[in-house]
């Protein structure tokens, strides 16, 4: 299948506290995205999932930089274009709906005009079909009284609504890819599955590709075909969804599984994974994921391991389930 969207050894780095070295936060990372699939990039917060979408953007801090890589998208590699050619591809072929509405949408300006500034940027619409193409992408995301609504100022609608109308604008130009950065985080459940269905049907009627950025595993298996584990910067596995609920391979997804709210019986603890990801400037030596793994060896201490084949597209960087599979 064509990929709209190809990754290859991205690695980047942020510089701090006015230090020589460089903090790496993404290490090697690849990742496809098939034209018309939902791919997850899923991980605890600080594994490097958001960097690396704000890489493919081009909005990384003014002390990130893309070191090593490629990101190839219609042909083009994102990480090599202008900021003039990059900046007509944001919003038109690709956009991104980013996690928290209230620090995206400008809070002095109205929803409607902040809609139709952003069609208008990449279309030759006049103001007032600009204005009724708003309307209309409020009514699509399910806005009640949209014509009323366009003239509100974000404060004004809820933390659902606002996320609406992000996605409305990410939608405007019916984007070939869709980038959403933990779009149901701080959502309650009921909104955060409008949400869900919202973006499925968008993706139906326009075919468009989604990468979808969280830490919320239910998400995963309700929207994406795909999904790639990051942790610590680097991918750790990457399998179809079915595969990866089925018989998730490395340690820290088998974590990540068993961390899922369920009905325990009474007295019984959640599970949890012990310890934190490591400070981007004290990796360890070995697995990156070895300190926190009940599983680790000496070898995993100090060696580290590579991305192992597992069959059918499935891969995992681990040297215990490469040793079950040599074995099989």
């Amino acid at each position: 299948m064509e990929n709209i969207l190809s990754i290859k050894d991205l690695v980047v780095s942020f510089a701090s506290d006015g230090r020589k070295d460089r903090a790496v936060a993404v290490n090697g990372l690849s990742l496809d995205i098939p034209r018309g699939g939902t791919v997850g990039l899923v991980g605890e917060s600080g594994c490097g999932k958001s960097v690396t979408s704000l890489s493919v953007m081009g909005l990384l801090a003014e002390n990130g930089r893309v070191d090593a890589g490629e990101a190839r998208f219609a042909g083009q590699d994102l990480l090599k274009l202008p900021d003039r050619e990059l900046r007509k591809l944001r919003g038109n072929r690709i956009s991104m709906i980013f996690q928290e509405p209230m620090t995206s949408l400008n809070p002095v300006l109205t929803v409607g005009r902040q809609l139709t500034e952003a069609i208008r940027q990449h279309s030759d619409m006049d103001k007032a079909a600009a204005k009724a193409r708003a309307i209309e992408l409020l009514e699509h995301v399910g806005i009640p009284e949209a014509a009323t609504r366009f003239g509100n100022y974000p404060h004004q609608l809820s933390g659902g609504m606002r996320q609406r109308v992000m996605i409305g604008m990410a939608m405007a130009m019916t984007p070939d890819l869709l980038i959403a950065d933990e779009p149901t985080t701080a959502l309650d459940v009921s909104i955060e599955a409008q949400i869900l269905r919202l973006m499925k049907d968008l993706q139906r009627r326009h075919g468009t590709s989604i990468l979808m950025i969280t830490h919320n595993l239910g998400v995963v298996a309700e929207l994406c075909d795909e999904v790639y584990v990051m942790y610590a910067g680097e991918v750790v596995e990457r399998a179809d969804v079915f595969t990866l609920f089925r018989d998730c391979a490395h340690p820290y997804t088998r974590g990540l599984m068993a961390s899922l709210p369920r009905m325990t019986p009474k007295g019984q603890r959640l599970y949890n994974i012990r310890g934190t990801v490591p400070n981007l400037r004290a990796m360890p030596a070995g697995c990156r994921f070895a300190p926190r793994c009940e599983l680790a060896s000496e070898r995993c201490h100090a060696e580290k391991p590579g991305l192992i084949d597992l069959g059918g597209g499935h891969l995992c960087r681990c040297f215990l389930r490469g040793e079950a599979a040599n074995h099989e």
